[in-house]
């Protein structure tokens, strides 16, 4: 009987690691993913709301309950500026002020502002102005918030909860001893319009010099969500510190971006210092009847009052005839880290040293630039296809439900699409790194990624310096521990760990950042918070080594689709339209005098329920019939002429004032719109006349600034007229009568017209968009 030798299996090589080294490898692996789990879990936990605080709380406490008490004095009811509901408002705050111990004016004035691209917009409005004096003042803090609501909505969140929010501080600074600063209370009216009460009370120069003055502006884009500090105009980075908001510099920073604005817009181009607190969820409520009490969440409250508390006594004992640099700062746990701002840049160029010095040390230790320039350029098209996903989803989203496209989009629970999203990309990635992988070493691959993360922190220091952080400490500590380990074994457990270095800091700083963009903007720009999550994933790639083989790497991706598919089906799930989360659907009734014409309009089609049917044709443009919808689409339809449509009324108050010489005209002209208007557009025929300027209770209009196309070439807005009547002066030069055409806007569809009523399930869009508004329109000749 023989026995048979066995062959002893070959010695580990430099390309065979042991088993054991493979053991250990993916155990730390395994490690690593653990705590970046925990750590991204940890990050997103860190951005909810405290428990709201209860009545008995402490005097120099901000409560919640306290704050909420006063609510239904503030925002029951719609209250746009210039209403009768809007003045109760106002007189309740004046009440409230005055039994917190301080003096309120009410600061009455016409107000006016032209947007970038817009034509200018005029109110008379009513700010409520109080002082509370400081012991040796260097300056001023400004509370701000604005009072007046949306026609369509009692604007509960937006902006009723931070109004009486303002009041509960207002009652804790009186339980605490004297600031050392002014600290002035200012609630403004017709923000909505055009944020025109912040440019009456800059008008009136009341603040004194705007050098020494800090706002801290109250607002909402929603009805819950954490109080985020989104917005710093001039260097206030200690103050932002000492809140310990939810904030960001690059949230500063893509706002200035977005073509979004709010009262500090106004006060900081007054030359005034200043920051915007917001809370931003549940978005597809803002401007909506169901911004109301009923919505409004007491631990955003609890969180908006205590930022902006705590920022208040910050800027209140601050010296504030110093200027302070702007810095990056960013929050961390709840805590708010910061640094000056000059080092931005000189950050991002030690980034691309060490990339430099990985690249040129590792030609040494068999690392081969090729390679990961190979890496850093394949991975572009998975960075594209996520842009693309992004974009496309929304599209395709919008597509099968055009009721998302309303307002800021109508979607109540965008994470879940996010998330689904986010798997895919995974999936594409984890293909990218099988092909890498074939082609170079692991940390070849991984130098490509973090070349990506250099070159954008490059570009957001010059850029985008506020959001450059977010890039730079991730290539910052990844080259550094690929540079660290580069001496080691090709098969040490120590690689995964270098080279998914960077998904430490990626993982704390991009995972929030992304809830909190995809939470304010939606996912209307859902390509923004995806391209950070396929960045935070490329960084973790290395955590599957040893090299995924073809099985794994198709049961991992199998794993990411079907979870991919389940999150797309709860999305779908949560963001039916149910009683709680009603479908926005858009109608407005428009009667045109001139032609006898009466109409529906509406920025949906005949898929909406209800309205639907009222809609033949469309979309297309009616420029030329209703100047105010100028460049919008619409749907439109026939409607019954109404018994009774109250319309805009213009006649001369004088006779025209004539130069001989120069044909140069002055018209004298008085303005009288119906009941219950609050807005009123008016413009001039241009094609036979060109306006020279005008003036309006008052007010100089820039006839320069309009951008209105022809027939209908000037124009202006006037929010919250007086049923009164406004004067109007036209100076214009021409031959032929002169055409002006007024377009008057007010809630509600009118009676007798068979107008729909929405089911339970359904309601009117978020303001501006068409959503149950009357339109009337009448031309005069002169």
């Amino acid at each position: 009987m023989t026995t048979q030798q066995q062959t002893p299996p070959p010695p580990a090589t430099q390309d065979s690691p042991s088993p054991t080294t493979t053991w250990h490898r993916r155990a730390v692996s395994l490690t690593v993913a653990v705590v970046l789990l925990l750590l991204g879990a940890a990050s997103v936990w860190s951005l909810r709301t405290p428990q709201p605080k209860p009545s008995s709380a402490s005097r120099t406490e901000f409560s919640a309950n306290r704050a909420l008490a006063r609510l239904h004095g503030i925002a029951a009811v719609p209250h746009p500026a210039g209403s009768a509901a809007s003045a109760d408002v106002r007189a309740y705050l004046v009440r409230e002020l005055r039994s917190l111990g301080v003096r309120p004016t009410v600061q009455t004035r016409v107000g006016s502002r032209t947007p970038s691209g817009g034509y200018p917009t005029l109110a008379r409005v009513s700010n409520v102005y109080a002082r509370i004096p400081g012991s040796k003042p260097t300056g001023r803090v400004l509370l701000v918030a604005h009072y007046d609501s949306v026609p369509n909505g009692p604007g509960a969140s937006d902006d009723g909860a931070n109004v009486a929010a303002v009041l509960e501080i207002v009652r804790a600074l009186g339980s605490m001893p004297r600031p050392r600063n002014d600290i002035d209370v200012l609630f403004t009216d017709a923000e909505e319009p055009g944020l025109l009460g912040a440019r009456a009370f800059v008008q009136s120069k009341v603040s004194g010099d705007p050098h020494r003055v800090a706002v801290v502006n109250l607002e909402a884009r929603g009805v819950s969500g954490p109080a985020l500090m989104f917005q710093m105009k001039g260097g206030l980075t200690s103050a932002v510190a000492d809140s310990h908001a939810v904030t960001t510099s690059f949230a500063s920073a893509l706002y200035s971006l977005l073509p979004n604005d709010t009262d500090l817009t106004v006060l900081a181009g007054d030359g005034m210092r200043g920051i915007n607190l917001a809370f931003m969820g549940g978005v597809a409520r803002y401007h909506t009847a169901h911004d109301d009490i009923a919505h409004v969440n007491a631990g955003s409250v609890q969180d908006m009052g205590d930022t902006a508390l705590a920022a208040v006594r910050s800027l209140g004992a601050a010296d504030l005839a110093e200027d302070e640099p702007d810095g990056t700062f960013f929050s961390l746990f709840g805590k708010v880290i910061s640094y000056p701002g000059w080092l931005t840049l000189p950050l991002a160029l030690v980034s691309l040293g060490a990339l430099s010095l990985v690249l040129i040390r590792g030609r040494r230790h068999g690392l081969r630039p090729s390679r990961a320039g190979l890496a850093a350029g394949s991975l572009t098209a998975v960075l594209l296809a996520a842009v693309g996903v992004g974009f496309g989803g929304w599209w395709m989203l919008s597509t099968l439900q055009p009721a998302f496209t309303f307002g800021v989009g109508a979607v109540y629970h965008p994470g879940p699409y996010l998330l689904a999203a986010s798997f895919l990309m995974v999936a594409v990635l984890l293909l990218w790194y099988r092909w890498a992988r074939r082609r170079m070493s692991s940390v070849e691959a991984s130098t490509g990624v973090l070349g990506w993360f250099v070159a954008l922190a490059l570009i957001s220091a010059v850029l985008l310096p506020g959001g450059a952080y977010l890039f730079t400490w991730p290539a910052l500590i990844g080259l550094g521990a690929v540079a660290a380990t580069l001496h080691a074994g090709r098969h040490s457990p120590l690689h995964p760990l270098a080279t998914a270095a960077s998904a430490l800091p990626a993982t704390v700083l991009l995972t929030p950042v992304s809830v909190l963009v995809t939470t304010a903007v939606g996912l209307g720009l859902g390509a923004a918070p995806l391209l950070m999550v396929t960045l935070l994933a490329a960084t973790a790639l290395p955590l599957v080594e040893p090299s995924p083989s073809r099985r794994v790497c198709a049961a991992l991706g199998a794993g990411l689709l079907v979870s991919a598919t389940a999150a797309a089906a709860v999305a779908a799930s949560m963001n039916g339209y149910t009683d709680s989360n009603p479908r926005p659907v858009s109608l407005a009734y428009a009667w045109e005098s001139d032609t006898g014409t009466a109409s529906w309009l509406s920025r949906g089609g005949r898929e909406q329920p209800v309205v639907g049917r009222l809609l033949d044709d469309g979309p297309e443009q009616l420029n030329d019939r209703i100047p105010s919808l100028a460049g919008v689409p619409l749907h439109h339809g026939r409607a019954l002429k109404a018994p009774d449509v109250p319309e805009p009324r213009i006649r001369r108050t004088a006779p025209d004032d004539i130069d001989r010489v120069t044909g140069r005209r002055t018209v004298h002209l008085r303005l009288t719109v119906p009941d219950d208007t609050y807005l009123v557009d008016v413009f001039a025929n241009t094609a036979t006349h060109t306006v020279r300027g005008a003036t309006v209770d008052g007010v100089d209009i820039d006839a320069g600034r309009t951008s209105l196309t022809k027939p209908w070439g000037w124009g202006f807005r006037y929010a919250a007229p007086s049923d009164k009547g406004m004067d109007l002066t036209i100076r214009s030069a021409g031959s032929g009568p002169l055409r002006i055409r007024a377009v008057s806007l007010t809630s509600g569809l009118p009676d007798g017209v068979h107008a729909p009523r929405l089911p339970s399930n359904a309601s009117w869009a978020g303001w501006p968009v068409l959503s149950g508004q009357t339109i009337a329109v009448r031309t005069f000749t002169f």
